[in-house]
Order: C-alpha cells, then structure tokens, then sequence
C-alpha cells in the first residue's frame, strides 16, 4: 500500500501533520510519500527520511504519478490540485483534506468556490475535529464520504526538557504575520500587562518568507508605536525540535504561549507547547477547543476581549500553584489525545472504507 499526502508548501502546521503521519504510518506498513509544489523551510525538519516530492509542472507530477503508483493521494486545500491529479493519469482513492481554511466566512467562500472540482474528482473528503469544519461539510456536501478525526502530535520525541531560566517571563507567538493569525492581539496583551508592571519579553516564532509585506511593516510600525520593540525577540524558520528547547524555556520563564488566532483548523503550535509544559492563553476558536479546557488544561478569552486576556495571563504569572496545575494537567491531555497510534488507527479505517489496506 501506497500513498501520497500533497500540499502547496512544507511550512508550519502541515508540514508537521504530513511529516507526523507519514512516519507513524510506515512504521505500520503503509509506504507513505510526501509532495510539495513548492520549496519551503519546513524540508529542514524531515530528519527521519520519508520520500519528498517538490514539483509544480505537469511533466514533474506526471513523472511522480508513474513511479509512485499510489493506491491512494491525499490533497490538501487545493481543489485544483484534485483536476489536476486526475488530469494526469491518477485514478486511484483521491480525498480532499481541509485543516485550515481562515476564518468561517474565508472558508464559506473557498468550499463554494471549490464545490464542483470536489465531486467532480475526490472520492472523499478529511478533516480535524473541529465544529466550524465539521458544520461546513456536512451541510455542504452530505452527499459525499466524509472521515473526520484528531491529527497526532510527536508525543515521544517532543516534550519538555529543563533548560536555563530566562530572567524574565517570555509572552510567546507562533504564526504568519498576517491578519488571522491576529498578531495586534498579542501585541496589545504584551503591551496589557507590561503597562500593568509585568517585565515580560516577547518572543514570536514565524515563517518570515511566509509573512505578507504590508502586514509585515504595521506589525513593526504598532510595536513601536507601543512602545515594545526593545522587548520583542524574533525567530524565523525554527526547526520543528528545537521549537520544544523555546517552549520549555518560555514555561519555566514564568511565562506561556498566547494564541490569538480567529479561527484555527488545528491549534499545532497550542498542542506542542502543551507538550512542553508551557501554559497557553487562547483566544476561543474551534480549533484550539481540542486542546484547552479553560482553567484545566489552559485558559481561554473571548475574541478580542484583551483585558480578559491580560487578566487570564497576569493569573499564570502570579499564582504558581495554579500556573503548576495547567503545565502537569495541559501536557497529559495532549499526550493521552493526540498520540500518533489514534491517528493511524483513524486512517486505516479511511483506507479500508475504499477496499484498501
């Protein structure tokens, strides 16, 4: 058995699930590829050595088709990707996976806009547990077979190792510098709680190449403005590893992770910092509700209530006991939830479900 997971670029959340999957799945006999249409950083972090295909022409996809021979390809929120596919000779099990598609109305707008390419060539259609998604495909395309389960977290190789205590609390962030992400959130609670005498350094880990330019400038123009440009640290293009070295180091810094997102498919960057036994203080979205059961296993505001947010923070910073309780409780949820056995389990049902496996 053979399969292909293909997607636009190896970068952030996806890079992780295909490279997750991919390697939870070989280790359970399925011969598993990965494709890319484009370069991207996130090829730095495939150290285990799972097949990469990069292409963008025909002729290259064609070539990777012939000497594949795929029982089943996986495309990920690229609905032309599935003409394409077909076009090209694949005629094999081909579903369509969304993870992330903006906010609901973004992808209202995508799903009608990818309807008719969606039953015209996939056999079926993948997606997290995640209730926006959920309510989307099954009232949008109730006539077509759909699998919808948990994506796995590296449960065993990433985790929390003790590190050097930082001199001062790191409020961090993890996304793309643009308007979903909602990096204003974040700056406006760092800004929140240094107003209210909390020396906390913040620390953001993105894809810089990934970063829209105009987005890019106000983000430098607003921390300035606020007055946190000499606190602010930047890291771009973080191999996915040594992202547990930063978690860690934020958690016993006496700080967390800020997830200010609109909207998430699935919250990676939430669920690896719970790993690492740094707390998180989310914005509430769906996609982040697999991971934070508010004041169990992390803690949630409403959507741009940031007085609420700085509030929840300034709770983690002051109460150790607390802040102790959500580090222990966060990490054993994502270790029992996420581990990549459920997942596997969940996709050899989707594969047997079309005669495979």
């Amino acid at each position: 058995m053979r399969v292909l997971f293909s997607y636009l670029v190896p970068s952030g959340g996806m890079e992780t699930l295909n490279r997750l999957r991919a390697e939870a799945l070989i280790r359970h006999g399925v011969d598993c590829r990965i494709h890319y249409q484009l370069h991207g950083s996130g090829l730095q972090n495939n150290t285990s050595g799972v097949p990469v295909y990069v292409t963008n022409d025909d002729y290259g996809i064609w070539q990777m088709l012939q000497e594949g021979r795929f029982d089943a390809v996986i495309i990920s929120n690229d609905f032309h990707g599935l003409e394409r596919m077909r076009r090209l000779g694949f005629a094999g099990t081909l579903l369509f996976e969304v993870q992330g598609l903006g906010t609901r109305q973004m992808a209202v707008e995508t799903l009608l806009g990818g309807a008719t390419y969606m039953r015209a060539y996939a056999n079926g259609l993948l997606y997290p547990q995640t209730a926006h998604l959920i309510e989307l495909f099954r009232g949008m395309f109730s006539d077509m077979p759909q699998f919808c389960f948990d994506n796995p977290l590296d449960v065993e190789r990433f985790g929390y190792h003790p590190v050097p205590i930082h001199s001062n609390p790191i409020l961090g962030w993890v996304g793309r510098i643009e308007p979903n992400k909602n990096w204003r959130a974040y700056l406006q609670i760092g800004a929140e709680l240094r107003r209210r005498g909390h020396d906390v350094h913040l620390w953001t880990f993105e894809d810089a190449a990934l970063n829209r330019p105009e987005e890019q400038e106000a983000f430098e123009q607003t921390a300035s403005i606020m007055g946190l440009a000499p606190v602010i640290r930047r890291h771009s293009n973080v191999p996915n590893l040594v992202m547990s070295d930063y978690y860690s180091i934020i958690g016993d810094s006496g700080g967390l992770l800020a997830s200010t997102s609109i909207l998430e498919g699935f919250g990676y960057a939430v669920g690896e910092a719970m790993l690492c036994r740094c707390p998180v203080v989310a914005a509430d979205s769906d996609g982040v509700r697999a991971f934070v059961e508010h004041s169990l296993t992390g803690l949630l505001y409403a959507q741009e209530a940031i007085g609420v947010a700085a509030d929840l923070a300034e709770a983690l910073l002051l109460d150790a006991g607390f802040r102790e309780r959500i580090r222990a409780d966060g990490r054993q949820h994502a270790v029992a939830r996420f581990a990549p056995a459920h997942y596997v389990g969940n996709f050899l049902q989707v594969l047997r479900a079309f005669g495979l496996g």
